[in-house]
């Protein structure tokens, strides 16, 4: 299923995951998202453990629900966004390409960002917090790549 922002059709986000250990943040980018009007179904982890958990079970179990689109923050205790990263690309990846991540945090270590862009599936890297113009510039760069 394809939409529109502004003219250009891009591909239907249907789920979105957010994965962030600060639930006040997970709250405002799920609210940004409904108030923008992206109507996808958004899932929200404290723990990047928990999320990659829940994903592997999803890919083996309802691999139609896998999410479209990740919201990755990287500073979390326990693991952390690089960390679920290095497993994601040795355990999911290879079993779906079309899910993409985008790094929202507000961590502005170069050696970080690096480390982070180095993940094919990391599409972008933004600050927070997450914003309606930060959206639509995220879905129109999906929409070219």
């Amino acid at each position: 299923m394809r939409y529109s922002i502004n003219g250009t059709s891009i591909n239907r986000i249907n789920r979105i995951s957010i994965v962030d250990n600060d639930a006040i943040s997970n709250l405002v980018s799920a609210k940004t998202i409904e108030k923008a009007g992206y109507q996808a179904s958004i899932t929200t982890f404290e723990s990047a453990q928990n999320a990659l958990d829940n994903m592997m079970q999803t890919l083996s179990s309802n691999p139609r629900e896998f999410p479209d689109l990740i919201f990755l923050d990287i500073a979390m205790p326990m693991m952390d966004g690089l960390e679920f990263l290095e497993e994601f690309d040795k355990v999911i990846l290879p079993q779906t390409r079309k899910c993409k991540v985008i790094m929202l945090s507000s961590s502005v270590n170069p050696d970080e960002i690096r480390r982070a862009r180095k993940h094919k599936i990391v599409h972008d890297f933004i600050s927070k917090p997450l914003t309606s113009d930060k959206l639509e510039d995220i879905f129109l760069n999906l929409a070219e790549a």
